[in-house]
């Protein structure tokens, strides 16, 4: 910091500078929930007047519409003082236009999946009515789950706003024709810079030079590029359509990406020529899916993300959680509970546990059952531009980072601000796991000691099971890192981490003082380290890791006889094994389950009061963030019921429960896609293209995989017992 730089913006701590250029001067800050923002300090002379500063801020927020694929959101926008301000995530991760300087040119796998990523990014911004205008190499981020496109939404802004124009805002070596024969940038123009971009990643130079502007503008008008280092012949020939110097003729952000994942048609919201509506039809979220899918998938040199260079990433913990079950609350439905079970939710054990607070735990009736989301998924952000004024022009220059949110120990309490929320886009999601095309070939048949189930298992899935209850979790069975199944009587919850090293286990006691413990398990020594959750009669059940395996979280109630009530939920932090209780104070909320965001920096659980049926987030200090309305009806899910990526969460349909609907994390409109399959119980996500279910077969269930069709992919287990299946469950693991 120097002197004279403000101590705070608003409600976000600075705590050190990024950057600084034309436009303003970027600031690391800490927002009042404890996690690193990017907070960007605009000059106060780029918007004339009053009126002009809430007209930037008003245009900047439109950036908040778009999907969450493969971009970056803007957090919050508004003005201190007679400022302008954009406050966005805090991304780790190094430009393209670094790792090529560092690493040299990109190729193969890794340049496929960049620009799978990049154009992806682009249907999303374009489906929002957005045009980028700067898109380049140190525009896009290359993150551990993939490359994340930032900056958008600010070119609009300044059009309106300021002195700087439509035709001036760029950078030379990646603008169009158009733009410099003064004409409107539409969204070709993002096409042609996309098309650029490639070709410094494939060569390490822009295809029409860095010498003098006569030079590249002249090249830009009148010289066709040379591509013959993009080696793939289908990505050179995309590449060459996206620089053709009349955009009419350039392929839309739409029809690129559906030919990067070998698919043929149009995407909506990105007609070539045409700038796209505000509003994205619902049926392109399958696709902006897969789309960040594959942009993610690790198969690059030494195993690192995207196929970038290892001096750049840490390994990331992928994937799901440990899977866990979401059931109401156990006075609903347990043996002996008050009012009746729902349609599709199982009851949890009442009956069988010992009473008294030391040995009987958890009391009679009072042990609730769980399922747990990975939702909200909010990631990237624009962070710094700086701004360099050319004779009229302006170079853009951009750089961004993602912090980490800590946590603290002490109880809080919570209360509903009330109504929906704008989502906070502060955090980036998980990455997400492969997609299978086709069913693994081979698969080992495994008969599941103490049960009627047969395990089918392949090396190749993404998913293994971990552990499994019989008799509403009476007994459990964990696995073993070896492989082998083994009866165990300490815990009644035990889920796995993704890594397959440690464990989360719900002791069956309170410990000598009366409190609800927690053991974190060590596979590989078979160790345990003892955690307190909470004093009796308030106990833990569905423990869940975080996505980025940092935390581990379990949902509280409080014992009532042979009844118990709502209280909260409990935050483990696994590196200093200090654990945080939050007591939530809303009456609807708790009745199902708390679950991790995708970012790992809040959770969730469904609202519940009478009819209404809502999904509500909290930060881990007990604030309310997040509400989705009208998502349709909570699911019985023994895993995850928010895809690996985030992006996606699965739900009953609001008036068919024969159909599963598949809804985006980051809005609360129409499904993006209704799953025709009738099921009481469904175990996941098996990868953000395929879901895991129970169905009936015979006089028995079968597991199996289903694709967004209906279309049976895969088998997974089956069981010739229907009576032990209402009272199992399975707990499958995403495995990295």
């Amino acid at each position: 910091m120097r002197s004279g730089d403000p101590e705070r913006v608003r409600e976000y701590r600075l705590t050190a500078r990024l950057g600084e250029g034309g436009q303003g001067t970027v600031y690391l800050g800490v927002s009042p929930t404890g996690a690193r923002v990017a907070v960007k300090l605009l000059r106060a002379d780029l918007a004339q007047d009053a009126e002009a500063m809430e007209r930037f801020v008003r245009e900047v927020s439109t950036a908040r519409r778009v999907a969450p694929f493969c971009t970056a959101a803007v957090i919050d926008t508004g003005v201190d003082g007679n400022r302008p301000y954009i406050v966005s995530e805090y991304i780790d991760g190094p430009t393209l236009a670094e790792v090529v300087a560092a690493e040299g040119p990109r190729e193969g796998s890794a340049l496929h999946r960049l620009a799978i990523g990049t154009v992806t990014a682009l249907v999303a911004i374009h489906q929002a009515g957005i045009v980028h205008r700067d898109f380049k190499p140190s525009n896009v981020l290359l993150a551990p789950d993939g490359p994340r496109v930032i900056d958008f939404g600010i070119a609009k802004a300044l059009d309106r706003t300021s002195t700087l124009t439509a035709t001036a805002i760029g950078t030379p070596s990646y603008m169009t024709p158009e733009q410099l024969a003064g004409e409107q940038a539409g969204s070709p123009a993002d096409m042609f810079a996309w098309g650029c971009t490639m070709v410094f990643a494939a060569t390490g130079s822009p295809p029409f030079g860095t010498d003098s502007l006569p030079a590249i503008f002249n090249r830009i008008m009148n010289l066709e590029p040379d591509l013959r280092a993009i080696a793939d012949p289908a990505l050179r020939e995309l590449v060459g359509q996206c620089l053709a110097k009349d955009p009419a003729v350039r392929p839309s952000a739409g029809d690129a990406l559906l030919r990067l994942l070998g698919h043929a048609g149009t995407v909506p919201g990105g007609v070539p020529g045409v700038m796209p509506g505000a509003a994205a039809p619902a049926a392109p979220g399958g696709i902006l899916a897969e789309g960040s899918a594959a942009a993610a998938q690790r198969t690059g040199p030494g195993g690192s993300p995207g196929g970038y260079g290892q001096q750049h990433f840490q390994q990331p913990t992928q994937g799901g959680y440990p899977p866990t079950v979401h059931y109401p609350r156990p006075d609903q439905t347990g043996p002996g509970a008050v009012g009746t079970v729902p349609a599709g939710r199982q009851p949890f054990p009442g009956p069988g546990y010992p009473q008294g607070p030391v040995q009987g735990y958890p009391p009679q009736g009072a042990a609730p059952y769980g399922k747990k989301r990975r939702t909200g998924v909010w990631i990237a952000v624009v962070a710094g531009i700086v701004v360099v004024l050319l004779g009229g022009g302006a170079l853009a220059l951009l750089t961004n980072r993602e912090g980490e949110q800590g946590t603290e120990t002490g109880t809080i309490d919570t209360a509903d601000t009330g109504g929906p929320w704008e989502p906070d886009r502060s955090d980036a999601p998980p990455t997400p796991s492969p997609t299978v095309s086709d069913p693994p070939q081979e698969t080992n048949a495994i008969k599941l000691p103490g049960s009627s189930i047969t395990l089918h298992e392949n090396p190749d899935d993404p998913v293994k099971l971990t552990s499994y209850s019989l008799d509403w979790d009476k007994i459990l069975y964990t696995r073993s890192r070896a492989g082998a199944f083994s009866k165990n009587d300490k815990y009644f919850q035990y889920v796995v981490n993704p890594t397959g090293t440690q464990a989360l286990a719900v002791d069956k006691v309170y410990d000598s003082e009366n409190y609800a413990v927690v053991s974190l398990v060590d596979r590989r020594t078979n160790s345990a380290t003892t955690l307190r959750i909470a004093k009796a009669p308030v106990y833990p059940t569905i423990p869940q890791w975080s996505p980025d395996g940092s935390k581990g979280l379990v949902t509280l109630y409080e014992s009532a006889g042979k009844t118990s009530k709502e209280y909260g939920y409990a935050i483990i932090d696994i590196a200093t094994k200090k654990v945080r209780t939050v007591k939530v104070r809303e009456k609807d909320a708790g009745k199902w389950s708390y679950f991790w965001r995708g970012d790992s920096r809040a959770v969730g659980t469904w609202a519940l009061t009478g009819k209404t049926q809502r999904i509500r987030f909290y930060d881990l200090q007990g604030t309310v963030l997040q509400t989705l309305l009208d998502v349709g009806t909570p699911v019985t899910v023994e895993g995850d019921d928010v895809s690996p990526s985030g992006t996606m969460i699965m739900t009953y349909c609001k008036q068919d429960k024969k159909k599963i609907c598949i809804w985006s994390t980051a809005t609360d409109a129409d499904a993006l896609f209704q799953v025709p399959f009738e099921t009481d119980k469904l175990i996941g996500w098996y990868d953000d293209r395929h879901i895991a279910g129970w169905r009936p077969k015979g006089s028995g269930y079968e597991a199996v995989v289903i694709d967004f069709e209906g279309k049976v992919k895969r088998l997974l287990a089956t069981t010739t017992n229907a009576e032990e299946y209402k009272k199992q469950y399975m707990r499958f693991t995403h495995e990295d």
